[in-house]
């Protein structure tokens, strides 16, 4: 909870068990509900409305007109399942708290509308209509003299009812993630000290945004990456463009006679859309494109890294694209990858971090397919599983709630110290690769009782 919601709620709680007292025997209460009533304002100025506060809301208006009054045990027992209430809705639906980045770093935020003009958009049936994605981009930056910090999710009216549709819960479940700040800020100007800028290409999976990674991709900014998430138009859960439009997702083709040649045609569109946005990072360095980074990339060392159907993008990326220095691949589902692929192997360093097991899945022998790629993977490779892990958390899913392991597919393991493992590992698995600096996780696997290492 936010500080001021805690205050307000230990102050309505108070101001409850008040009235367990005869009303001339109540000390202060006159004092309490002036000094309730002030932080509430203050928390409805700074913090803003959520709709879990609401039993807290009618709590506090509620003693304010009996707290000169007896009440009955009917009227008691009400009041105490508000302070129930009060206290429980906040605490379990949060606003989300992201983890505080590690490194010296602070962080910038850019959003930008990239058209390839070289491709036909394959989900539409306009022939005029070309392949569009929304990029983000995080990087090391300068504090300006005006700061704003950016929301985890833009545009909440639209997106919140595309995502409860995907999560399967009502859509008033999320509208509170308009609230959750993120430890960037936005349109900063690039640290030149922290240049040259090793860069890391974030693919989310079926469903996903390029939200979702924000805490891996604030790690990796902190520590002088530029990380650049991406929007698979179609593929993620929905996609904004700066005109209003979007492109809704367009990706459930379960049951589809022709399922086969849609994976391929889609897995490809996803690959192109990286090798894209290596070009067009090509033309921002050498200024072709006006940018910010103009100047400030290190184009020598390329990471892509993907969870899900992005694992198996970025699996694809790499083996299509030899700018690609090195793979991180989370929990990726590696069925859509033609065979030759899993067979031949890559000639770059692989991280695969993923749950024990498929076993619960539609596709069982994914971990087959995952060990087979590394053991034709001519690069130094890593195949390691995480006790207590499930699909999602190799996202920042875990982040969402305390609740989320009984509604998504989240492990048992504890939630943020999952997500710092997984983030901190991704982030040693780069530095080594893309930096040179050896990792102290990587190479002492056999310390982390949590990790399976995979030979």
């Amino acid at each position: 909870m936010r500080p001021f919601e805690i205050i307000y709620i230990i102050l309505v709680a108070w101001g409850a068990i008040q009235i367990f007292y005869k009303a001339r025997k109540r000390s202060n209460t006159r004092l309490l509900y002036k000094v309730t009533f002030s932080v509430f304002l203050i928390h409805i100025f700074i913090e803003q409305y959520r709709w879990q506060m609401v039993p807290a809301y009618v709590l506090g208006a509620l003693l304010l007109v009996i707290y000169k009054k007896n009440i009955p045990s009917t009227g008691k027992f009400f009041i105490m399942i508000l302070v129930v209430l009060s206290f429980s809705l906040p605490s379990l639906i949060p606003v989300i708290s992201m983890p505080t980045p590690t490194g010296k770093h602070t962080i910038g935020t850019s959003t930008h509308h990239w058209v390839d003009q070289e491709r036909e958009e394959w989900f539409t049936d306009d022939p005029n209509d070309f392949r569009q994605i929304m990029i983000q981009l995080w990087y090391p930056a300068k504090l300006g003299e005006k700061n704003k910090r950016a929301p985890y999710l833009d545009r909440i009216d639209l997106r919140a009812e595309t995502m409860a549709k995907a999560g399967g819960f009502p859509r008033f479940l999320i509208q509170h993630l308009e609230l959750t700040k993120t430890n960037s800020y936005l349109n900063l100007f690039i640290d030149n000290n922290a240049t040259p800028m090793p860069i890391v290409i974030i693919s989310h999976g079926i469903t996903g945004t390029r939200h979702i990674h924000t805490a891996l991709a604030e790690r990796l900014a902190s520590h002088g990456y530029l990380v650049v998430g991406v929007d698979h138009s179609y593929d993620a859960n929905l996609t904004i463009f700066p005109d209003g439009s979007t492109a809704n997702y367009k990706s459930e083709i379960t049951g589809h006679a022709d399922s086969v040649r849609i994976r391929e045609k889609q897995i490809n569109t996803r690959t192109a859309d990286i090798s894209f946005i290596i070009d067009q990072l090509y033309d921002i360095q050498i200024g072709k494109i006006k940018h910010l980074a103009n100047g400030y990339l290190d184009l020598n060392s390329i990471g892509v890294a993907g969870h899900s159907y992005g694992g198996g993008t970025s699996t694809l990326a790499a083996y299509m694209d030899g700018r690609i220095k090195s793979v991180l691949i989370l929990d990726a589902w590696l069925n859509p990858l033609p065979k030759n692929i899993i067979y031949n192997g890559l000639d770059q360093p692989i991280l695969y971090m993923g749950r024990p097991n498929w076993d619960d899945s539609d596709y069982p022998s994914n971990n087959t397919l995952v060990d087979t790629l590394m053991n034709n993977t001519r690069g130094p490779n890593y195949h390691i599983t995480i006790k207590e892990t499930r699909h999602l958390n190799y996202c920042d899913a875990p982040l969402f709630s305390p609740l989320v392991k009984h509604i998504l597919e989240v492990g048992d393991m504890n939630r943020q110290e999952s997500v710092n493992l997984i983030n901190q590992l991704s982030l040693e698995f780069f530095d080594q690769y893309l930096r040179q600096e050896k990792s102290k996780i990587l190479n002492s696997l056999e310390l982390y009782p949590n990790i399976t290492v995979h030979l």
